[in-house]
């Protein structure tokens, strides 16, 4: 129940984290032993010097208690040192690791779901810093405490491994089951709430105008009450589990003295190892303590390790398979979809679709709206699970599934409908198409699409800031500066251009893409269009039914 969590937990350490790791716990280890000691040897010191001895009797106990509080200031900050910096270096390897995983297969998250993997990655620091460590040193400490204590006195080691029983495995396994099921309830009511939040957030301006504000405002603050009260239940049973380490320690300190007080009266104990053995099962009630803590953030980090250690495999899955084909598609972007299926959300989308579309051809697809024509674009692209999609799939002979997303970025270019815009200026969101471009090329791009106007009349031209998502933009300007983008970027065979000037005039709409697509006469392109004029570009036209079933005409 507890070692199966945390070898989970350490394999996501590479070999030299794991060994800083170690040597994090011996730290803590040394720590627990010198504070046990410590308080135990006081103990003696003090009821030895009740006695007045000579002081030269006590030379050793009194360089003990000396030496052992020492020994525990250093380790405890050795070990926050090392255990610190190491899991800080485990945090940062894997959310580059995590990061690269999800840019593997963009579509498998969306945006709660990128969410949850952050939460997933930061939570593993709680396994190595809450629980791994403090485990351990419970172990040796209290292992420690039952061989002294029955060198002095063995029924105070049977009494002392009662108390460890009781603080050290009943109670943090009721600390397990009670953040259990806390736990099993509070994640999807944490995900409700970071969707009101997020949805309130994206869409603030239109709840407003709209009258709706208040009552998205109530859904917000029902789901955090939900959250609310686990909390409190939780809180609640914290609090009792606390109490009750407490209590379970001054209890056995208490028993150890009750058996051990008769055995000093008759004679068979030394008075002042009466004192030092109740101080030292104080001592090891200190190690044990965190324990029920750790044991729920070992079973409340179990499920966040498990999601982590699953996108990492699935990640290096990834990459394994497409190292295979990482090259297949650089100089030929012929596409063939064979009985192809999506479906989204328990609904199919597209149902055995059929597309051609040759090297350098042109085609435009055609449809209402709804009928999965965005669809098939983000299909190009590897921007859909892979478990909502079966059919074949090739781009350039190469399945789609196997192709690198290095290579597939490299041969189609998708040029959605509204273009995500970063929180940046107007050059750093261009430079994304083509990071080495100067001034005066990103320029020359916006003027070729029809954004010179517009950024002439900006006070800060190219380093004007755009906002999140570039919430300063119209939706013109945004698409403009996505097609500007698909004007710097170089190399790509393929373009899927899905609705990009729909929020500009038909004719202007017309000209742009024109624009983009005379750039590179070579250069096959998919249009997603609603306008006739926008598929008159087009080689050949394909029409796609509206409930996504039609069969597509593969090319003649």
């Amino acid at each position: 129940m507890i070692v199966a969590p945390i070898r989970r937990a350490l394999a996501l350490a590479t070999p030299a984290e794991r060994r800083r790791l170690r040597l994090a716990t011996v730290l803590g280890v040394v720590a627990g032993l010198a504070g046990a000691a410590l308080l135990a040897l006081s103990g003696y010191l003090i009821a030895r010097a009740a006695e007045a001895p000579p002081v030269l009797s006590l030379t050793i106990a009194i360089v003990g208690v000396r030496g052992f509080g020492v020994l525990r200031a250093i380790a405890r900050y050795g070990e926050r040192l090392v255990s610190h910096d190491a899991t800080l270096a485990i945090l940062a390897r894997l959310r580059a690791d995590a990061f690269a995983a999800v840019a593997a297969r963009p579509g498998a998250a969306g945006t709660a779901e990128a969410d949850r993997i952050v939460g997933d990655v930061d939570r593993v620091q709680d396994a190595y810093l809450r629980s791994i460590a403090p485990l351990a040193v419970a172990a040796v400490v209290g292992i420690a405490a039952l061989v002294a204590a029955a060198l002095v006195l063995p029924v105070a080691a049977a009494v002392l491994a009662g108390t460890l029983l009781a603080g050290a495995v009943a109670l943090p396994v009721q600390a397990a089951r009670w953040t259990r099921r806390s736990t099993l309830r509070r994640a999807p009511s944490r995900a409700l709430l970071v969707r009101e939040l997020a949805a309130t957030l994206d869409a603030a301006a239109e709840l407003q105008v709209a009258g709706l504000a208040p009552r998205q405002i109530e859904r917000i603050h029902d789901a955090g009450a939900v959250i609310d009260a686990i909390d409190r239940r939780e809180g609640h049973a914290t609090a009792i589990v606390g109490a009750a380490a407490t209590a379970v320690g001054g209890l056995g300190a208490a028993a150890v003295l009750a058996v051990a007080l008769p055995i000093t009266v008759g004679g068979r104990l030394d008075p002042a190892l009466l004192a030092l053995l109740p101080l030292l099962v104080l001592g090891v009630g200190e190690a044990i303590a965190p324990l029920p803590a750790a044991a729920r953030e070992l079973h409340g980090t179990s499920d966040a390790v498990d999601r982590v250690t699953e996108l990492l495999r699935d990640g290096g899955a990834t990459r394994s398979t497409a190292e295979r084909h990482r090259d297949v598609a650089t100089t030929d972007a012929t596409v063939a979809l064979r009985d192809v299926t999506v479906r989204r959300g328990g609904r199919t989308v597209l149902d055995r679709v059929d597309l051609d579309v040759a090297d350098g051809e042109r085609v435009a697809l055609v449809g209402p709206s709804g009928a999965g024509k965005s669809t098939v674009g983000e299909l190009l692209v590897a921007f859909l699970p892979t478990a909502d999609v079966t059919g074949d799939a090739t781009i350039g002979g190469a399945p789609l599934a196997g192709m690198s997303p290095a290579s597939l970025r490299s041969t189609v270019l998708h040029v959605p409908q509204d273009p995500y815009l970063f929180d940046a200026d107007l050059a750093a969101n261009l430079r994304l198409a083509r990071p080495d471009a100067d001034d005066a090329t990103l320029v020359a791009a916006l003027r070729r699409v029809g954004a010179g106007p517009w950024l002439d009349g900006l006070r800060d031209g190219l380093a004007t800031p755009l906002g999140e998502r570039g919430a300063r933009l119209s939706g013109g300007e945004r698409q403009r500066v996505g097609m500007a983008r698909a004007l710097l970027a170089r190399g790509h065979r393929l373009l899927v251009l899905d609705e990009p000037v729909s929020h500009l005039p038909p004719a202007d709409g017309v000209a742009v893409i024109r624009t983009v697509l005379d750039a590179d006469p070579d250069r096959g392109a998919l249009i997603v269009a609603h306008r006739p004029a926008e598929a008159a570009l087009a080689d050949r036209t394909v029409t796609l039914g509206a409930d996504g079933r039609v069969r597509l005409p593969a090319r003649a």
